[in-house]
């Protein structure tokens, strides 16, 4: 059996998001004080008293969407509350028993759950004692806490164990994800269609609305015998149409966050579309914190008789020019095409970021990059290249040993990482590359020849 699972619901604003990241001790979901900022199920796991569960918040139950989201809101809660062990009635302690709240308590009758009511926001003696306005509720007795001042977790989470079905012998935690993905991109890419095909089950909202997914969603599934952790994340738009106390402002922030997360980011374009600003503003962040990515051009199926994917590569390598290492792959989400080669796909690049060449694979690449090219200095003083080490891997990571860091251009930095690339298995991956100073009154160690020191009074006229 796999983890018990105890989900959150309530009205809109009574703090349930607050209330998730209260107990899992970090910022998961998007907390605003306007309504319905949840949609979809965003879960963690928690551990307590020896016990490991799933902890879900939901979406608000009545809450009047003008873009006409609540029904799959709605939804969402309703598949959630089928498969939980226990919920959370979160009720709001200042404004005390409201008629949503009843409406909500009628909700949850039929599914003859167990419940706990939480009554939220008790920030003061006076305020606690009017927990006992929920009784009427018929739930039982209602455990007062409050998220913004952070009184009351433990007593939670001992009521939370206490009232979960005894353990059982084949109750286990999920597997630890082999692989944590974040699906990023622009809004209506179909970010959260590609979880639902690969989950197998409606787990996030689908909609034509754009930024329709807000939070960052951790989706835990299974494909052909492995297990990820896929991080969908919220659309992207452009800088100039966010504000500071626009919720997308957050949800921007939390794509990044997702990415810094992920071993691998599924970079995903709509083939129907052009590629632009947004695209470029999210394929930069990625290269800065050296991620690897597949550029993943959804909707693939409805432009495949118009071009080929080598034309559009050559088209998306014009504009992506910093994720030139990246591999570019055609799926259709609805569809299902090409979705589990792709995931494949996405371990073997993890495993090259997770490559260390041996000193000798190292030396030669060097040697040879060195033979057809070496850095020419745009001063008379000689550049000296000494040699090369890694000294890491995620992403792979080489030092290289030159007389004088300052004469190495960025053109040619770039130039020596792609052609790194090219003579070793690192071929998807990025690679960070330091420049350093030989240290002084120590012999100059070759990498592997006389031949690889290179000393240049004029620039090499060699291509």
């Amino acid at each position: 059996m796999s983890l018990r699972h105890v989900v959150i619901v309530g009205r809109p604003n009574v703090g349930k998001s607050s209330l998730l990241n209260f107990l899992t001790g970090r910022l998961i979901s998007i907390v605003d004080p306007t309504a319905g900022v949840t949609r979809d199920r965003i879960s963690s796991l928690v551990t307590h008293a020896g016990r490991t569960f799933e902890l879900t918040d939901t979406g608000g139950y009545g809450i009047a969407n003008s873009q006409e989201l609540a029904p799959e809101v709605q939804t969402q809660l309703g598949l959630a509350i089928e498969g939980a062990e226990l919920l959370l009635f979160v009720l709001d302690l200042k404004d005390g028993p409201t008629a949503l709240d009843r409406s909500v308590a009628a909700y949850l009758r039929p599914f003859n759950k167990p419940v706990l009511l939480v009554a939220n926001k008790a920030d003061g003696p006076r305020l606690a004692a009017n927990a006992a306005e929920f009784f009427s509720f018929g739930f039982g007795e209602p455990i007062s806490i409050s998220c913004r001042q952070n009184r009351g977790r433990d007593k939670l989470l001992d009521a939370v164990v206490a009232a979960l079905p005894p353990p059982t012998e084949d109750e286990t935690s999920p597997p630890t994800p082999e692989l944590k993905l974040a699906f990023v991109g622009k809004r209506n890419a179909g970010k959260s269609t590609l979880v639902n095909t690969l989950a197998g089950e409606n787990r996030v909202i689908v909609s034509d609305i754009p930024g329709t997914t807000r939070d960052s969603v951790d989706v835990r599934v299974e494909v052909a015998g492995r297990y990820i952790l896929i991080i969908d994340t919220a659309g992207v738009r452009k800088r100039s149409k966010m504000t500071s106390n626009d919720l997308e402002f957050y949800s921007f922030h939390r794509a990044q966050r997702s990415i810094r997360r992920a071993d691998v980011v599924f970079l995903l374009l709509d083939a129907t579309q052009e590629s632009g600003d947004v695209d470029q503003k999210i394929a930069a962040y990625i290269a800065e914190e050296f991620k690897p990515v597949i550029i993943v051009v959804n909707k693939w199926d409805l432009v495949a008789e118009r071009a080929s994917l080598e034309q559009y590569s050559t088209y998306i390598g014009s504009i992506l020019r910093r994720l030139d290492y990246a591999p570019i792959v055609g799926i259709s989400a609805k569809e299902g095409l090409n979705i589990e080669q792709t995931v494949h796909l996405a371990f073997t690049i993890h495993a090259q970021a997770g490559h260390r060449l041996t000193t000798g694979q190292l030396n030669q690449a060097v040697e040879d990059i060195l033979q057809l090219r070496g850095p020419s200095s745009p001063t008379t003083r000689p550049v000296k290249v000494y040699y090369a080490t890694q000294i890491g891997v995620y992403p792979p990571t080489i030092v290289l040993f030159v007389n004088n860091p300052d004469l190495i251009t960025e053109e040619y930095r770039r130039f020596f990482v792609r052609q790194l690339r090219a003579r070793t298995v690192l071929t998807e991956t990025p690679i960070r590359l330091y420049v350093r100073s030989h240290h002084r009154g120590k012999e100059p160690r070759p990498t592997q020849s006389p031949r690889t020191q290179v000393e240049r009074r004029r620039p090499s006229t060699r291509n």
